[in-house]
């Protein structure tokens, strides 16, 4: 470029910093005829021709400097950001990839990429730009923001807390931060920290939109509908035209009697030039955010039927009939879903665990598996697939293992420190230092197995950490804490936080409670922080993670010879775990079939979704040999008429009279004890047994039926009856558990035998011991530790890999 030349790009670029579009468009324009293959020209042309607001010609303008400069990054950039503005979604991705791709470590691509994802409804992958964007030397506050506002809406709030709280220690005074933490809190239903975050944010920012925005949740959060309306109607002063505002606005003034103001909002956003699907899709978001199902769903199914193709609403209505268990709507929207977006992976993902509650596991793998190929890295396909995989009879223990061993590969393998810890004492005979880390400690079945022991741990050889990964704490959390010499509260902290919280701590031993369950916190197990981990209670099966070295299994030659886990079984000598004040229901005598003149009565109270195929097989040949008996079963939408019509289905496809059948729908704790006084003999599901229903159904004084399989949860049911004598009730094969079911039905003399002081057999075997737990813990952990100590110091466990 001659000097002429660029004198004229110099002028051209001062008139655009400027804005003077007018000047800088024709200085461009010569240069450009001067200079076809100028491309600083044509690219001025498009920040001329957005800056007056012809973006069409804009992205004329920027592609043709891309064309001229294929290799810089800042010409895709805007020419994918400007196709972006006109909604040509697909091609702006590609040119912010392309973008991304030559410059990827610049922070602002990143962040465009990651909002071009999220304009493309994919969080997933906006999440996954953002955590790159954050990994890069000295990432600002707002980018955490961005990240957590992101976990928030792939309904993840504990990482949306993770970062949240690192963007308010990295700017203690951007008030972006304390209002996203603000409103997750809210979520999370923590007001005492909600307010905390609202008074950071009005000393930062009195009287702006956002404030108001704030206080208008938190006092609507609060049920202070009417101080709400106030708040959101300064904010909607401020901010007319700000739509999510006016939504708010118009729901608090409903629930405040507000009608006719209502009605005037709704008016103002239509004026706006809002549809009214959009109106009653934020409706129905907000009311489902709130936890009122009923209004939620009567908005978003108006919503759907004023727009079907809406599938923002149709996905926020599927997870609204997923929460309220309406199961044949929520196939009818993951339908209405896909059949437009064949792909839709929120989609897949719900339309597959509706199919897993009706026990349809091999369909709803299929989906999952479709999701997958969507997205290989979205982990909730992997932990729903893995559960559904335990309780499907086509699968095997290979099966499970080679599917969790590929979500440790895809997720979590790259976030091992390999750390060895050569300092660390292995004095084997020292007191230990035990870590719990479960997000349990609280009104739940994984507690009831934790606090009978905890008490009776011997505090000079062992000295227990509990790390509480939960927001709340109740009666049972307020039991447990006593007995840990140390508790943490660590549902704010960020995993590296919490592996190097758990370092710091110079904890021996780390039990993982939780596997893949609701408040995981596999990402930090995954970086090692112990050098001994085992998983236990929370998955019923292996994790698959080559940081995890051992699962507690019940005393079983199957299991211990391994082939169905990554990690080593360590069997505890009597059983999987014990339970304590299960319930003070009374057993009532003799068999319920003659004590209430009634059919003889089998059954189920665990959750449909146990029963497999080959278990409906199963129940059905009993039932047929047993045609005076009836079956009690539970499952979600067990009173919908059109679900009860599936489920029956199923076992007259197999010769079954549906009237030998009853199926139940959520049955309350105290009538769900009270169901046992109902039942004759129970049926063990398979390959999933039941674990918590187990304990209680031998509590109530009713044996059940079991036949184990290869794999962990496949053999809980012989462990639980085994520790009180009933070894005649574990079949051996697929005939020997229908045999022993028809044979209990036919001899009620036997039965009453096999029932009579049940619940005292159990009191006195090890089900219930927590002392004697205790010590098989403690020998375990010393076990574990020996172990460890006889390796070389420099040992790496990830050999495994």
């Amino acid at each position: 470029m001659s000097v002429k030349q660029k004198h004229l790009l110099s002028k051209a670029q001062q008139s655009l910093v400027a804005k003077d579009y007018s000047r800088a468009g024709a200085l461009f324009e010569e240069l450009a005829t001067l200079t076809p293959n100028a491309h600083q020209a044509w690219f001025g042309l498009g920040e001329v021709a957005l800056g007056i607001g012809q973006q069409d010609t804009a992205a004329t303008f920027f592609n043709h400097a891309v064309e001229l400069q294929p290799k810089n990054a800042h010409y895709h950039q805007k020419l994918g950001e400007t196709l972006g503005k006109l909604g040509q979604t697909g091609p702006a991705l590609q040119q912010l990839l392309a973008a991304r791709q030559i410059a990827p470590k610049d922070t602002g691509i990143l962040c465009s990429l990651s909002g071009a994802y999220v304009k493309a409804g994919n969080w997933q992958h906006a999440r996954r730009v953002l955590e790159d964007v954050v990994r890069l030397p000295h990432p600002l506050a707002a980018y955490y923001c961005l990240l957590g506002l992101a976990c928030q809406h792939l309904g993840e709030p504990d990482e949306a807390l993770k970062a949240f709280n690192r963007a308010t220690k990295l700017a203690p005074r951007y008030p972006d931060s304390w209002l996203s933490l603000g409103h997750l809190y809210i979520e999370k239903q923590d007001m005492d920290k909600a307010g905390a975050c609202l008074k950071k944010l009005q000393a930062l920012a009195p009287d702006t939109v956002s404030t108001f925005d704030l206080m208008g949740e938190l006092a609507w959060a609060q049920g202070n509908n009417r101080e709400a309306a106030s708040f959101y109607r300064q904010a909607a002063d401020s901010a007319p035209d700000d739509r999510n505002i006016q939504a708010k606005l118009v729901i608090n003034l409903i629930l405040c009697g507000e009608a006719i103001a209502a009605i005037d909002t709704m008016d103002h956003l239509l004026a706006l030039g809002m549809d009214e699907d959009w109106i009653l899709e934020r409706l129905g978001a907000l009311f489902a955010i709130k936890n009122w199902t009923p209004m939620a769903r009567e908005s978003l199914e108006m919503a759907v039927e004023r727009n079907p193709d809406n599938l923002s609403a149709w996905n926020t209505l599927l997870i609204v009939l997923t929460k309220g268990g309406e199961s044949e709507k929520i196939r009818k929207a993951a339908d209405a879903v896909l059949e437009k977006d064949p792909d839709n992976i929120h989609a897949l993902m719900n339309l597959s665990t509706w199919y897993n509650d009706q026990g349809r596991h091999d369909e709803a793998l299929e989906l999952l598996a479709r999701a997958r190929v969507r997205d290989p890295n979205h982990r909730g396909t992997y932990s729903k697939a893995l559960w559904a995989m335990v309780s499907a009879s086509s699968i095997s223990a290979a099966d499970i293992l080679k599917l969790a061993q590929t979500f440790d590969e895809r997720i979590f393998r790259a976030k091992f420190r390999g750390n060895a810890f050569a300092s660390r004492n292995r004095d084997p005979e020292r007191r230990l230092r035990i870590g719990w880390l479960s997000s349990d400690m609280r009104n739940h079945p994984v507690a009831a197995f934790i606090w009978p022991f905890l008490e009776h741990i011997d505090r000079e050889k062992l000295e227990t950490f509990i790390y509480y990964n939960f927001s709340e704490e109740d009666d049972i959390t307020r039991r447990i804490k006593p007995h840990a010499q140390q508790w943490r509260a660590v549902i704010g902290i960020g995993d590296d936080g919490l592996a190097d919280l758990i370092e710091g701590d110079e904890i021996d031993i780390l039990i993982d409670l939780n596997g893949f369950t609701d408040g995981t916190r596999c990402d930090v197990v995954a970086r090692k922080p112990a050098p001994i981990q085992v998983t236990w209670l929370g998955f019923p099966g292996t994790s698959g993670m080559s940081a995890m070295d051992y699962i507690f299994i019940p005393p079983d030659p199957v299991l211990e010879k391994g082939g169905w886990s990554l990690e080593t079984p360590w069997p505890l000598p009597d059983c999987y775990g014990v339970r304590a004040d299960i319930s003070n229901a009374a057993i009532l005598p003799g068999l319920p079939c003659e004590r209430e003149s009634l059919p003889f009565t089998f059954a189920c109270l665990n959750h449909f979704r146990k029963a497999s195929e080959h278990t409906i097989e199963l129940w059905s040949r009993i039932l047929l040999q047993c045609p005076q008996s009836r079956l009690i079963l539970v499952a979600i939408g067990g009173k919908d008429d059109e679900t009860i019509r599936y489920f029956s289905s199923k076992f007259e496809r197999h010769g079954v009279n549906p009237e030998q059948l009853e199926f139940r729908g959520y049955i309350a704790k105290l009538k769900y004890y009270e169901s046992y006084s109902e039942i004759d003999l129970g049926l063990d599901p398979f390959p999933f047994n039941g674990g918590t229903t187990g304990y209680d159904s031998i509590w109530m004084g009713v044996p059940f039926v079991t036949w184990p399989g290869e794999h962990l949860s496949a053999r809980m049911g012989k462990a639980i009856l085994e520790n009180v004598g009933l070894h005649e009730l574990v079949a051996s094969s697929a005939d020997d558990y229908v045999n022993i079911a028809v044979a209990l039905a036919n001899d009620f003399e036997r039965l009453k035998r096999l029932r009579a002081n049940l619940r005292e057999r159990m009191i006195a075997s090890p089900l219930l011991d927590g002392p004697r737990m205790a010590r098989s813990l403690e020998d375990a952990f010393r076990g574990m530790w020996q172990r460890w100590c006889e390796t070389k110091p420099l040992d790496d466990r990830r050999s495994k890999q």
